[in-house]
């Protein structure tokens, strides 16, 4: 069984930052990290799990910031071995959900232009590109500026 929560602190936060460490494109959080943006009121970490047989495991997260009727992703990543199998479509799904209820109109990101399947996953959601910003990571790559009207 499939469940989505609201990440509020705790112990956890260190399996966060092991998600983000497996992923090869979710920002480099620490367990710290999770925890302060936990505790804003301005941000929300949903984390969802999967439960089989009386061992719940958690697969991964998708973090938001947002502010009257904007939002911005801020981190987002699923274990490498389920991606692929709904979960991330399914946290993703979730957060715009929430995002609606609470009366946020516009919902960016930002993507490598070199992760071309992240690109793909989030066109489905109808974000289209909107700007560039050049050499973003590292200093090399280029992040593509994503944006959603909800």
């Amino acid at each position: 069984m499939r469940e989505i929560n609201q990440f509020l602190g705790g112990e956890i936060a260190q399996t966060l930052t092991e998600i983000c460490k497996q992923s090869k494109t979710a920002a480099a959080w620490t367990a710290k990290d999770f925890q302060t943006e936990a505790a804003q009121k301005t941000s929300v970490i949903f984390i969802i799990t999967e439960s089989k047989n009386n061992a719940k495991t958690l697969l991964g997260f998708c973090a938001v910031r947002f502010a009257f009727e904007k939002a911005e992703i801020t981190n987002f990543a699923i274990l490498p071995q389920v991606q692929r199998m709904h979960f991330g479509t399914e946290i993703f799904a979730y957060t715009l959900n929430f995002l609606k209820e609470k009366g946020v109109k516009e919902v960016t990101l930002e993507v490598s232009s070199k992760n071309i399947p992240a690109q793909e996953f989030y066109k489905k959601f109808k974000f289209t590109n909107v700007s560039v910003r050049k050499k973003f990571y590292n200093m090399r790559e280029d992040a593509q500026i994503l944006k959603l009207n909800l």
